[in-house]
């Protein structure tokens, strides 16, 4: 079997669920989420392998102290690579997820996967933003009211106190005269085209798309056929293709920023359906993605379906 030699990983996918949770309800669940694409030492992706996961969660230092640790057995793959995670939901090995103190200094966050009998340490990275969502969100739990005590002299009205703020359209979290992040990264389309277009034999034609059933994160461009990278990652892509109409030696191909980047199908004969075929790609933001037909002997463009998400 293949040894594991790198991850590449995107944390805490799907915190804008975890903040919207919290404020609908006045507490803060007790989970981050986390997502990672495991690959080999050749680049490839483990495909549908069990893994098993240890989250250390250490305080003041990469190598400081560990206040959490837990593991999750019964890890496997997707045929992609990818696994998910919520940390705080696996089997407690040390300390308890809930009473972690994020505001008294920083947190890190070790992970080591154990694979072939053997622990393997993919590194240690500190904690930003996201989970102290979890300490801020102790504001929204109302505690009991207290007795009224004196009043306290004017303060200095250049030192106002600064409020952390939520914008569920935007998916920013920032502070007052202070910094922002956005906090999601979860992109994802799908579009369907229903109505396939006289053109040209011989020809390269972009699909384009009716209005999408899902759009997530922005992107996709029906209008174009053009899906831009919101942000840097690994995206995989879902193709089908019906080749309606008269005329054959088609072909399908997957163009990434504007170059063949795979042959989704060729030599496609007339009334020929091509199931799902799926393509991941790494893309920087700003990358762009098209699924171009070569028309062959045919007039018509074809119809089919697009579909892309950020997986890592």
């Amino acid at each position: 079997m293949k040894r594991v030699s790198s991850f590449v990983v995107a944390v805490m996918v799907g915190l804008v669920a975890v903040t919207q949770t919290a404020a609908a309800q006045g507490t803060v669940p007790g989970g981050i989420n986390y997502q990672a694409v495991a690959r080999d030492n050749s680049g490839n992706e483990l495909v549908n392998t069990d893994l098993e996961v240890r989250f250390s969660i250490r305080t003041g230092s990469p190598a400081g102290p560990v206040v959490y640790q837990e593991v999750f057995t019964d890890v496997t793959t997707t045929r992609y690579g990818v696994f998910s995670l919520i940390i705080g939901r696996g089997d407690p090995v040390l300390g308890t997820f809930d009473q972690i103190d994020w505001s008294t200094t920083n947190h890190y966050l070790q992970v080591e996967v154990k694979f072939e009998n053997l622990y393997m340490d993919m590194g240690t990275m500190q904690f930003m933003a996201v989970p102290y969502a979890l300490y801020a969100g102790k504001s929204l739990e109302p505690g009991p009211e207290g007795p009224a005590g004196p009043q306290g002299d004017p303060g200095d009205p250049a030192t106002d106190d600064q409020t952390l703020q939520y914008d569920a359209q935007t998916k920013i979290l920032s502070i007052d005269n202070g910094n922002s992040v956005r906090l999601d990264t979860i992109v994802a389309f799908r579009a369907r085209k229903n109505t396939s277009q006289n053109c040209d034999i011989n020809s390269n034609v972009i699909l384009t798309y009716d209005a999408p059933d899902l759009s997530i994160g922005g992107g996709f461009n029906p209008n174009t056929g053009i899906f831009t990278a919101p942000a840097d990652g690994i995206y995989t892509f879902n193709v089908t293709y019906n080749a309606d109409g008269s005329g054959g030696s088609r072909a399908i191909t997957m163009y990434v920023k504007s170059a063949p980047y795979e042959i989704i199908a060729d030599e496609i004969s007339s009334g020929i359906t091509i199931r799902v075929r799926s393509v991941t790609v790494k893309l920087d933001k700003g990358d762009t993605v098209s699924i171009i037909v070569y028309t062959g002997v045919s007039t018509q463009t074809g119809t089919g379906s697009f579909a892309g998400y950020k997986v890592g």
